[in-house]
């Protein structure tokens, strides 16, 4: 049995934005999951990773972004009070263990900012999931009649952008 633009587009919201696992989007939308899969790998052919897509809408998104977040906030704290420490001991802390911390801080935070957003594509994708959700919340709250239609819009958006941002 033929699927239609609009199957294929729910069961890509619900992997993506929903976060559910290929075989329970491809169930709840009453898809084949081989069907699923193969509209996933047609996707990436043509530019539209769901994988990075979803990695995206979690980083943008729910408990995973709001961890990252803190985490690094957290980080740079840590960081801030570090050199503070080192400047108040001045000369009283031996070169070599100054320089010791210093390369300690130095890979630590590269480790950070490669776990936080190492990956561009994931960053980009963060951003545009950021941007859109915002939007709908903006548009739901101030213009409410264009809310069904901009969710119908969406449906299609997703994996035009996923697309734009991968060239």
């Amino acid at each position: 049995m033929a699927h239609g633009e609009e199957k294929r587009d729910a069961v890509r919201h619900s992997y993506v934005n929903e976060i559910l696992n290929l075989t329970t989007a491809s169930a709840k939308h009453r898809v084949p999951e081989s069907t699923a899969r193969r509209w996933k790998i047609d996707a990436k052919s043509k530019g539209d990773c769901w994988d990075l897509a979803r990695a995206a809408a979690r980083k943008a998104t729910g408990p995973a972004g709001e961890f990252t977040e803190t985490f690094i906030e957290e980080f740079a704290l840590q960081v801030h009070a570090t050199f503070e420490t080192l400047k108040e001991q001045g000369d009283s802390l031996p070169l070599p263990e100054r320089t010791k911390i210093l390369k300690q801080l130095q890979s630590m935070y590269g480790s950070v900012m490669e776990l936080a957003g190492g990956n561009k594509s994931i960053e980009k994708m963060a951003v545009s999931a950021t941007v859109i959700k915002e939007l709908g919340h903006y548009i739901s709250r101030y213009h409410a009649e264009h809310t069904e239609p901009f969710v119908q819009i969406l449906d299609g958006f997703g994996p035009y952008i996923a697309q734009r941002l991968s060239e």
